[in-house]
């Protein structure tokens, strides 16, 4: 049984490096935040910038808008021709992880990243000591994505993270105070689900590798009935639990 939970774990782990390593999967949050608020000028874009938009006081409303252009825009990608055939390693990347589960999973981590930051959370690739947290930011997006795909252990998270995040000043996350909640192993647990799922959706299992054992490619109405509503889910569990 560990064995297995170890196997599960690392399935997910080894699509979740994969598709980071493709350009563009880590969102710049200022760049992100400067685009998406440019109508914002001054002292409001720079508590944006610093604390997030729910604490600028920016309506719900106008975030909703921000966040449902977003999802708008990488639905119409994902559910399009792959572009990894076009990127440098992207024929090597198809050998070992389907070059359309990686463009999915791209668009899912980008989505989850630009959601997050829409309604407040802080920079997640760098701690409050400004230092670049890896494990961190590979928890939260795991918890992110299983909230997506509605692991239970993902949902039950959320809301002490956004408690603690709503405290903190710092547009930076802040590892230990997550930690204290028991982040960590909360996300290696919801790995454990995700890396099982999908093993049963036709991959084969192997600690840090993954190798399709099924061809073809996810359809496009394949992709849309899943894609579209995993965003929205994230997106109203996160307006749910807005960082003010």
């Amino acid at each position: 049984m560990a064995n297995e939970e170890k196997e599960s774990s690392g399935v997910w782990y080894g699509i979740l490096d994969a598709a980071l390593k493709i350009p563009g999967a880590r969102v710049d949050r200022t760049n992100f935040l400067e685009k998406e608020f440019s109508q914002y000028a001054g002292d409001k874009l720079a508590t944006i910038l610093d604390q997030g938009p729910g604490k600028a006081g920016i309506a719900p409303d106008a975030l909703d808008k921000i966040a449902d252009g977003a999802i708008r825009s990488h639905t119409t990608i994902v559910t399009g021709t792959s572009f990894l055939a076009g990127l440098p390693g992207g024929i090597a990347m198809a050998g070992t992880i389907p070059a359309d589960l990686a463009q999915y999973y791209y668009h899912v981590i980008v989505i989850a990243q630009k959601l997050a930051y829409v309604y407040g959370w802080p920079d997640l690739q760098v701690d409050s000591e400004g230092e670049a947290d890896q494990d961190a930011f590979l928890a939260v997006l795991t918890i992110f994505i299983g909230i997506m795909s509605g692991a239970k252990e993902a949902n039950s998270a959320l809301k002490p993270m956004s408690e603690i995040l709503c405290q903190e000043t710092t547009k930076k996350l802040p590892v230990i105070a997550l930690a204290k909640i028991g982040l960590p192993q909360i996300a290696k647990q919801v790995a454990k689900v995700l890396g099982a799922n999908l093993a049963k959706q036709g991959l084969a299992k192997g600690i840090g590798k993954i190798v399709p054992i099924i061809g073809g490619a996810i359809s496009g109405a394949v992709t849309i009935a899943t894609y579209l509503p995993m965003a929205n889910t994230l997106k109203n569990e996160l307006r749910n639990q807005i960082i003010k």
